[in-house]
């Protein structure tokens, strides 16, 4: 009886692990080829109007940034934000808040890459 249930319980344990592994990596095509703006690449933000933004990165690549509603928040000077990140996957995306030093907060509604422009 014994040897039925070690075997049975190593399956268990080896089917478990692997849901893990499969349900903790990001989605490849949704976080790949400049689709994620890395939370790490992020720089700043420029305003383009009350509820659209272009987020600057490290490199070469822009964002389109829109929130859900109108963000005044960021046209106020000295109103530093902190970002605070519900994804696991380390991309600044949709539902990720802009925290304000003086209060008010900002929600993500999508965050799109802008492709490069080229030369011609």
């Amino acid at each position: 009886m014994r040897s039925q249930i070690l075997p049975t319980s190593l399956i268990a344990a080896v089917l478990t692990t692997g849901l893990v592994f499969a349900a903790s990596g990001p989605p490849a095509e949704a976080y790949s080829g400049g689709k994620c703006l890395k939370f790490r690449d992020f720089q700043n933000l420029t305003r383009v109007d009350d509820k659209t933004f272009i987020a600057h990165t490290r490199g070469t690549q822009k964002y389109t940034v829109t929130m859900r509603h109108a963000c005044r928040d960021l046209s106020y000077p000295g109103n530093f934000y902190t970002v605070r990140l519900y994804s696991n996957y380390e991309c600044f995306d949709r539902d990720d808040v802009l925290v304000f030093r003086y209060g008010g907060a900002c929600f993500i509604e999508s965050v799109t890459p802008i492709a490069p422009q080229t030369a011609g």
